[in-house]
Protein backbone atom coordinates (compact mmCIF):
# COMPACT_ATOMS: atom_id res chain seq x y z
CA UNK A 1 0.00 0.00 0.00
CA UNK A 2 1.24 3.48 -0.77
CA UNK A 3 1.97 6.08 1.89
CA UNK A 4 -1.08 7.25 3.80
CA UNK A 5 -0.20 10.95 3.56
CA UNK A 6 -2.79 12.61 1.30
CA UNK A 7 -1.66 14.09 -1.98
CA UNK A 8 -4.45 16.69 -1.96
CA UNK A 9 -6.85 18.03 0.70
CA UNK A 10 -9.51 20.59 -0.08
CA UNK A 11 -12.83 21.85 1.26
CA UNK A 12 -15.69 22.12 -1.23
CA UNK A 13 -18.86 24.23 -0.74
CA UNK A 14 -21.84 21.99 -1.50
CA UNK A 15 -24.80 24.19 -0.56
CA UNK A 16 -27.98 22.20 -0.07
CA UNK A 17 -26.93 19.12 -2.05
CA UNK A 18 -27.85 15.78 -0.50
CA UNK A 19 -24.49 14.08 -1.02
CA UNK A 20 -25.57 10.66 0.24
CA UNK A 21 -28.48 10.51 -2.22
CA UNK A 22 -26.46 12.00 -5.07
CA UNK A 23 -23.47 9.66 -4.67
CA UNK A 24 -25.68 6.59 -4.36
CA UNK A 25 -25.54 6.15 -8.15
CA UNK A 26 -21.77 5.57 -7.89
CA UNK A 27 -22.12 2.91 -5.19
CA UNK A 28 -24.89 0.55 -6.20
CA UNK A 29 -23.17 -2.86 -6.06
CA UNK A 30 -23.33 -4.45 -2.59
CA UNK A 31 -20.02 -5.10 -0.83
CA UNK A 32 -18.12 -3.34 -3.60
CA UNK A 33 -14.40 -3.37 -2.62
CA UNK A 34 -13.77 -0.17 -4.61
CA UNK A 35 -16.28 2.09 -2.85
CA UNK A 36 -17.81 2.95 0.51
CA UNK A 37 -20.94 5.05 1.04
CA UNK A 38 -22.18 6.02 4.49
CA UNK A 39 -24.65 8.71 5.63
CA UNK A 40 -21.83 11.28 5.97
CA UNK A 41 -18.93 9.75 4.03
CA UNK A 42 -18.04 8.48 0.58
CA UNK A 43 -14.79 6.94 -0.65
CA UNK A 44 -13.93 5.45 -4.03
CA UNK A 45 -10.81 3.99 -5.58
CA UNK A 46 -10.68 4.19 -9.35
CA UNK A 47 -8.53 4.40 -12.46
CA UNK A 48 -8.18 7.74 -14.22
CA UNK A 49 -6.44 8.62 -17.50
CA UNK A 50 -3.52 9.75 -15.28
CA UNK A 51 -3.35 6.59 -13.20
CA UNK A 52 -4.96 5.16 -10.06
CA UNK A 53 -6.47 7.40 -7.44
CA UNK A 54 -8.52 7.23 -4.27
CA UNK A 55 -11.01 9.90 -3.27
CA UNK A 56 -12.57 10.44 0.16
CA UNK A 57 -15.46 12.85 0.80
CA UNK A 58 -16.79 13.58 4.29
CA UNK A 59 -19.49 15.97 5.48
CA UNK A 60 -21.68 16.71 8.46
CA UNK A 61 -25.45 16.97 8.40
CA UNK A 62 -26.59 20.58 8.16
CA UNK A 63 -23.25 21.96 6.95
CA UNK A 64 -22.61 23.54 3.56
CA UNK A 65 -19.15 22.12 2.92
CA UNK A 66 -17.47 18.76 2.38
CA UNK A 67 -13.88 17.78 3.08
CA UNK A 68 -12.22 16.05 0.14
CA UNK A 69 -8.97 14.07 0.31
CA UNK A 70 -7.26 12.28 -2.56
CA UNK A 71 -4.28 9.97 -2.94
CA UNK A 72 -2.32 8.56 -5.85
CA UNK A 73 -1.23 9.64 -9.35
CA UNK A 74 -4.87 10.18 -10.32
CA UNK A 75 -5.56 12.53 -7.38
CA UNK A 76 -5.26 15.82 -9.35
CA UNK A 77 -7.53 14.45 -12.09
CA UNK A 78 -10.16 13.45 -9.53
CA UNK A 79 -10.00 16.76 -7.67
CA UNK A 80 -10.29 18.71 -10.91
CA UNK A 81 -13.60 16.94 -11.59
CA UNK A 82 -14.95 16.82 -8.04
CA UNK A 83 -17.73 19.26 -8.91
CA UNK A 84 -19.21 16.78 -11.37
CA UNK A 85 -19.02 13.89 -8.92
CA UNK A 86 -20.74 15.85 -6.12
CA UNK A 87 -23.50 17.14 -8.39
CA UNK A 88 -22.32 20.76 -8.24
CA UNK A 89 -22.36 21.01 -12.04
CA UNK A 90 -25.82 19.51 -12.42
CA UNK A 91 -28.56 22.01 -13.18
CA UNK A 92 -32.09 20.87 -12.24
CA UNK A 93 -33.62 24.32 -12.67
CA UNK A 94 -35.41 23.43 -15.90
CA UNK A 95 -37.00 20.32 -14.42
CA UNK A 96 -40.72 20.85 -13.98
CA UNK A 97 -42.29 17.42 -13.37
CA UNK A 98 -45.47 16.93 -15.33
CA UNK A 99 -46.66 14.12 -13.07
CA UNK A 100 -47.99 14.70 -9.57
CA UNK A 101 -45.98 11.82 -8.08
CA UNK A 102 -42.73 13.08 -9.61
CA UNK A 103 -43.54 16.61 -8.51
CA UNK A 104 -43.96 15.36 -4.94
CA UNK A 105 -40.75 13.30 -5.10
CA UNK A 106 -38.81 16.30 -6.38
CA UNK A 107 -40.28 18.48 -3.64
CA UNK A 108 -39.32 15.95 -0.95
CA UNK A 109 -35.79 15.48 -2.34
CA UNK A 110 -34.60 18.99 -3.21
CA UNK A 111 -30.96 18.11 -2.60
CA UNK A 112 -30.76 15.25 -5.09
CA UNK A 113 -28.40 15.97 -7.98
CA UNK A 114 -27.01 13.86 -10.80
CA UNK A 115 -23.47 12.68 -10.24
CA UNK A 116 -20.94 12.56 -13.06
CA UNK A 117 -18.14 10.15 -12.19
CA UNK A 118 -16.05 10.63 -15.34
CA UNK A 119 -14.53 7.19 -14.74
CA UNK A 120 -15.37 5.43 -18.00
CA UNK A 121 -13.47 2.20 -17.44
CA UNK A 122 -14.61 1.68 -13.86
CA UNK A 123 -18.28 2.20 -14.74
CA UNK A 124 -18.09 0.25 -17.99
CA UNK A 125 -16.75 -2.91 -16.36
CA UNK A 126 -19.35 -2.79 -13.60
CA UNK A 127 -22.15 -2.34 -16.13
CA UNK A 128 -20.97 -5.07 -18.50
CA UNK A 129 -20.90 -7.52 -15.61
CA UNK A 130 -24.57 -6.71 -14.91
CA UNK A 131 -25.66 -7.62 -18.44
CA UNK A 132 -28.28 -10.38 -18.55
CA UNK A 133 -27.68 -11.85 -15.09
CA UNK A 134 -29.05 -11.33 -11.60
CA UNK A 135 -27.83 -8.28 -9.73
CA UNK A 136 -26.48 -10.36 -6.84
CA UNK A 137 -24.52 -12.60 -9.22
CA UNK A 138 -23.05 -9.55 -10.98
CA UNK A 139 -22.00 -8.06 -7.64
CA UNK A 140 -20.23 -11.29 -6.69
CA UNK A 141 -18.45 -11.45 -10.06
CA UNK A 142 -17.37 -7.82 -9.70
CA UNK A 143 -15.83 -8.56 -6.30
CA UNK A 144 -14.03 -11.63 -7.65
CA UNK A 145 -12.77 -9.81 -10.76
CA UNK A 146 -11.50 -6.89 -8.67
CA UNK A 147 -9.64 -9.38 -6.49
CA UNK A 148 -8.21 -11.18 -9.53
CA UNK A 149 -7.25 -8.24 -11.77
CA UNK A 150 -7.25 -5.21 -9.49
CA UNK A 151 -4.62 -3.84 -7.11
CA UNK A 152 -4.57 -2.22 -3.70
CA UNK A 153 -5.66 1.40 -3.98
CA UNK A 154 -3.48 4.38 -3.07
CA UNK A 155 -4.07 5.72 0.43
CA UNK A 156 -4.99 4.25 3.81
CA UNK A 157 -8.64 3.31 3.24
CA UNK A 158 -8.27 -0.43 2.51
CA UNK A 159 -9.97 -0.19 -0.87
CA UNK A 160 -9.09 -1.94 -4.09
CA UNK A 161 -8.86 -0.58 -7.61
CA UNK A 162 -11.14 -1.81 -10.40
CA UNK A 163 -9.70 -4.41 -12.78
CA UNK A 164 -6.59 -3.13 -14.53
CA UNK A 165 -7.44 -2.46 -18.21
CA UNK A 166 -4.05 -3.73 -19.41
CA UNK A 167 -4.56 -7.05 -17.62
CA UNK A 168 -8.07 -7.30 -19.01
CA UNK A 169 -6.87 -6.52 -22.54
CA UNK A 170 -4.21 -9.24 -22.40
CA UNK A 171 -6.43 -11.89 -20.77
CA UNK A 172 -8.22 -14.73 -22.52
CA UNK A 173 -11.86 -15.51 -21.90
CA UNK A 174 -10.72 -18.61 -19.99
CA UNK A 175 -9.27 -16.29 -17.34
CA UNK A 176 -12.71 -14.79 -16.80
CA UNK A 177 -14.28 -18.23 -16.40
CA UNK A 178 -12.38 -18.48 -13.12
CA UNK A 179 -14.78 -15.91 -11.67
CA UNK A 180 -17.92 -17.11 -13.46
CA UNK A 181 -17.91 -14.71 -16.42
CA UNK A 182 -18.90 -16.37 -19.69
CA UNK A 183 -17.25 -15.79 -23.04
CA UNK A 184 -19.67 -13.14 -24.35
CA UNK A 185 -19.17 -10.64 -21.52
CA UNK A 186 -15.48 -11.53 -21.24
CA UNK A 187 -14.90 -10.65 -24.88
CA UNK A 188 -16.83 -7.40 -24.46
CA UNK A 189 -14.53 -6.47 -21.59
CA UNK A 190 -11.42 -7.36 -23.61
CA UNK A 191 -12.60 -5.35 -26.63
CA UNK A 192 -13.46 -2.39 -24.39
CA UNK A 193 -10.06 -2.47 -22.70
CA UNK A 194 -8.32 -2.45 -26.09
CA UNK A 195 -10.47 0.51 -27.24
CA UNK A 196 -10.21 2.46 -23.98
CA UNK A 197 -7.62 5.02 -25.24
CA UNK A 198 -10.16 6.14 -27.87
CA UNK A 199 -12.73 7.40 -25.37
CA UNK A 200 -11.37 7.64 -21.82
CA UNK A 201 -10.20 11.23 -22.40
CA UNK A 202 -13.61 12.26 -23.77
CA UNK A 203 -15.47 12.41 -20.46
CA UNK A 204 -15.35 16.20 -20.41
CA UNK A 205 -17.22 16.36 -23.71
CA UNK A 206 -21.00 15.89 -24.12
CA UNK A 207 -22.06 12.26 -24.15
CA UNK A 208 -23.62 12.65 -27.61
CA UNK A 209 -20.14 13.32 -29.01
CA UNK A 210 -18.78 10.08 -27.57
CA UNK A 211 -21.68 7.68 -28.12
CA UNK A 212 -20.70 6.76 -31.71
CA UNK A 213 -17.35 5.49 -30.43
CA UNK A 214 -19.04 3.43 -27.74
CA UNK A 215 -21.64 2.11 -30.18
CA UNK A 216 -18.83 0.77 -32.38
CA UNK A 217 -17.70 -1.62 -29.62
CA UNK A 218 -19.60 -4.87 -29.98
CA UNK A 219 -21.28 -5.82 -26.71
CA UNK A 220 -21.98 -2.28 -25.50
CA UNK A 221 -25.69 -2.17 -26.26
CA UNK A 222 -28.36 0.41 -25.36
CA UNK A 223 -28.60 -0.79 -21.74
CA UNK A 224 -24.88 -0.39 -21.05
CA UNK A 225 -24.58 2.87 -22.98
CA UNK A 226 -27.59 4.29 -21.15
CA UNK A 227 -25.93 3.50 -17.83
CA UNK A 228 -22.70 5.16 -18.94
CA UNK A 229 -24.56 8.23 -20.19
CA UNK A 230 -26.31 8.64 -16.85
CA UNK A 231 -23.59 7.80 -14.33
CA UNK A 232 -20.31 8.53 -16.13
CA UNK A 233 -21.42 11.59 -18.11
CA UNK A 234 -24.27 12.78 -15.86
CA UNK A 235 -26.56 13.23 -18.87
CA UNK A 236 -29.91 14.43 -17.44
CA UNK A 237 -31.83 12.97 -20.38
CA UNK A 238 -30.22 9.51 -20.47
CA UNK A 239 -32.61 6.57 -20.68
CA UNK A 240 -31.71 2.97 -19.86
CA UNK A 241 -33.29 0.68 -22.47
CA UNK A 242 -33.51 -3.08 -22.45
CA UNK A 243 -33.79 -3.54 -18.68
CA UNK A 244 -35.99 -6.28 -17.24
CA UNK A 245 -37.50 -4.22 -14.46
CA UNK A 246 -37.13 -0.48 -15.10
CA UNK A 247 -40.03 -0.07 -17.57
CA UNK A 248 -42.46 -1.71 -15.14
CA UNK A 249 -41.12 0.36 -12.24
CA UNK A 250 -41.75 3.51 -14.27
CA UNK A 251 -45.21 2.45 -15.39
CA UNK A 252 -46.22 1.32 -11.90
CA UNK A 253 -45.04 4.61 -10.35
CA UNK A 254 -46.48 6.94 -12.98
CA UNK A 255 -49.51 5.06 -14.28
CA UNK A 256 -50.31 2.28 -11.82
CA UNK A 257 -49.61 -0.29 -14.56
CA UNK A 258 -47.90 -3.44 -13.35
CA UNK A 259 -46.14 -4.31 -16.60
CA UNK A 260 -44.58 -2.23 -19.36
CA UNK A 261 -41.99 -2.40 -22.10
CA UNK A 262 -39.46 0.17 -23.30
CA UNK A 263 -41.96 1.78 -25.63
CA UNK A 264 -44.42 2.42 -22.82
CA UNK A 265 -41.66 3.67 -20.53
CA UNK A 266 -40.49 6.15 -23.15
CA UNK A 267 -44.07 7.34 -23.61
CA UNK A 268 -44.43 7.99 -19.88
CA UNK A 269 -41.06 9.74 -19.64
CA UNK A 270 -41.47 11.87 -22.77
CA UNK A 271 -43.13 14.84 -20.98
CA UNK A 272 -40.01 15.15 -18.82
CA UNK A 273 -37.52 15.53 -21.66
CA UNK A 274 -34.70 16.74 -21.41
CA UNK A 275 -34.69 15.48 -17.81
CA UNK A 276 -35.76 11.86 -18.30
CA UNK A 277 -32.79 10.47 -16.37
CA UNK A 278 -33.52 12.88 -13.53
CA UNK A 279 -37.08 11.54 -13.49
CA UNK A 280 -35.70 7.99 -13.42
CA UNK A 281 -33.50 8.78 -10.43
CA UNK A 282 -36.49 10.05 -8.49
CA UNK A 283 -38.42 6.90 -9.39
CA UNK A 284 -35.51 4.74 -8.25
CA UNK A 285 -35.38 6.71 -5.01
CA UNK A 286 -39.09 6.07 -4.45
CA UNK A 287 -38.49 2.34 -4.96
CA UNK A 288 -42.08 1.50 -5.96
CA UNK A 289 -42.10 -1.99 -7.44
CA UNK A 290 -44.97 -3.66 -9.27
CA UNK A 291 -46.17 -6.94 -7.73
CA UNK A 292 -43.97 -9.76 -8.98
CA UNK A 293 -45.58 -12.30 -11.31
CA UNK A 294 -43.97 -15.33 -12.89
CA UNK A 295 -40.58 -16.89 -12.18
CA UNK A 296 -37.56 -14.94 -11.01
CA UNK A 297 -34.53 -14.63 -13.25
CA UNK A 298 -32.57 -17.87 -13.13
CA UNK A 299 -29.26 -17.97 -11.32
CA UNK A 300 -26.10 -17.61 -13.37
CA UNK A 301 -24.46 -20.92 -14.30
CA UNK A 302 -21.18 -20.61 -16.17
CA UNK A 303 -21.44 -24.06 -17.78
CA UNK A 304 -24.57 -22.88 -19.59
CA UNK A 305 -22.54 -20.22 -21.36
Amino acid sequence: MTAAAPDIEVEIPVGGIDLAATLRAAAILPRDPTVVLRPTAFARATITPDGPGTLSVTWQAGTDAAGVTAWGPGAPWLIERIGGLLGLEDDPSGFSPAHEILHDLARRNPGLRLTRTGTVWHDLVALVLQQRIRFTDAAAQWRDLVDLMGDEAPGPLDLRLPPDPERVASASYHDFHRVGIERSRAETLIRSALELPRFEHAVDRPYADVEPRLTSIRGLGPWTRGGLAGVTWGDPDAVVLGDVGIPSMVSYTLAGEERADDERMLELLEPHRPHRYRALQLIFLAGSMAPRRGPRMAGHRIHDR
